[in-house]
């Protein structure tokens, strides 16, 4: 049975793949502009960095650029997973990952050539975007250490000699980055600092310094699907990806790593900067990565589930409580009645136009917030008082 499900992956994913590359064929590679007032409006654009950039595996790094017909500009931190030790750093996001060892894998050992084509959502040019006509920069992610890792590491590989050596070098890959953004863009009438996953989590570590450089436009930063409680995050920070997290950003790291970050934004950045955060209730990419951080594996149950949703919605009810200038948007959309679990991610998803609560899909509270001042939370009936949350119909 495993065996014919493996195979069942593999003709999907073949077929997946092969969809993605002529998709890459059919439609117009990216230009190669360094200079981003030289690129065409609505069309992607690859743009070279220092050789102080690298991908885990040694591979070219570089940012996705789109330039857009207002004066507001999007800096989006890609997401793609993690690795911090032997287990995770041997298997990467990749086909052979799922043939070799029955998953796909922890982390993007290199920036994929079809990255552009996992992200639509936010990025889609469409009438009903609300950002379809702002500038955006990319960061893609391609060192296994949310953004801010400055190390390589060896990690033991099970039955060989030779180690699998991992490149973290997230933190020079962002400043790199962050120096191109300085050099092409004045300061934005708005700016967002957004990511989701991995990015999240990298866009909530470098808010505040994006943030000040900008300090005059109209600032907003959304964390989307960004929530992993574990006591091992210091030491993995720290000692693994070599962060030197607290003289680096200026607070230490903590087990709720996210709400960390939220609280110190709140008192770093301008002070009318506005914080928010998206997630569904019980993200089963996260529950399985929590799982596997805490020494639990990778699989999720209805009890993994429930405990990590728990976590999540105390950490949100703490921040709504603490920081004036917080709002969250919490769905279950997506929930499967089989395995207890919702989807991951929103922002570069479908999820983004039909994910939806108390009556209001995500990209229109978005747009409320961003370009009507409708500011507001979503989804407090699961930050209520007990554990019994009632499930959307």
């Amino acid at each position: 049975m495993k065996k014919v499900k493996r195979t069942f992956f593999f003709v999907i994913a073949v077929a997946v793949l092969s969809i993605v590359y002529l998709n890459r064929k059919l439609i117009k590679r990216p230009s190669q502009q360094q200079d981003f007032q030289a690129t065409k409006p609505g069309k992607w654009n690859k743009v070279r960095l220092s050789n102080k950039t690298v991908a885990t595996d040694g591979s070219k790094y570089f940012l996705y650029t789109r330039k857009g017909e207002s004066r507001n500009l999007m800096i989006y931190f890609s997401g793609g997973g993690a690795c911090w030790d032997g287990v995770t750093a041997n298997v990467p996001l990749s086909l052979r990952s799922y043939l070799k060892h029955g998953q796909f894998g922890y982390y993007f050992a290199r920036i994929p050539f079809y990255v552009l084509s996992m992200h639509q959502g936010i990025f889609e040019q469409r009438p009903d975007n609300p950002f379809s006509d702002w500038n955006v920069v990319f960061i893609p992610y391609a060192s296994g250490d949310f953004h801010i890792g400055n190390t390589s590491t060896d990690y033991p590989r099970t039955g060989s000699a030779r180690p699998r050596h991992v490149k973290h070098n997230g933190r020079n890959n962002v400043q790199e980055a962050l120096q191109w953004i300085y050099r092409n863009f004045d300061t934005p009438d708005k700016l967002l600092i957004t990511g989701s996953s991995a990015g999240g989590f990298g866009s909530a570590f470098w808010a505040s310094e994006i943030a000040n450089h900008y300090a005059q436009a109209e600032i907003y930063h959304l964390s989307d699907s960004s929530f992993l409680a574990s006591d091992n995050w210091s030491a993995i920070v720290n000692q693994n990806w070599q962060a030197n997290f607290q003289q680096q950003f200026s607070y230490p790291m903590e087990a709720d790593m996210i709400a960390s970050a939220f609280l110190a934004n709140g008192t770093k950045m301008p002070a009318r900067a506005v914080l928010m955060h998206a997630c569904t209730t019980n993200d089963k990419v996260l529950a399985s990565f929590q799982n596997r951080l805490n020494g639990k594996g990778d699989e999720v149950d209805q009890q993994s589930s429930e405990e990590w949703s728990r976590q999540f919605r105390a950490s949100t009810r703490k921040l709504d409580e603490q920081l004036p200038n917080f709002y969250y948007f919490l769905t279950d959309y997506g929930y499967d009645e089989k395995t207890h679990t919702t989807p991951h991610t929103l922002l570069p998803m479908k999820a983004f136009y039909e994910a939806e609560e108390d009556g209001k899909k995500l990209f229109a509270w978005l747009d409320g917030i961003i370009h009507k001042n409708e500011r507001v939370s979503r989804g407090a009936r699961f930050l209520q008082s007990g554990e019994t949350v009632p499930r959307s119909q």
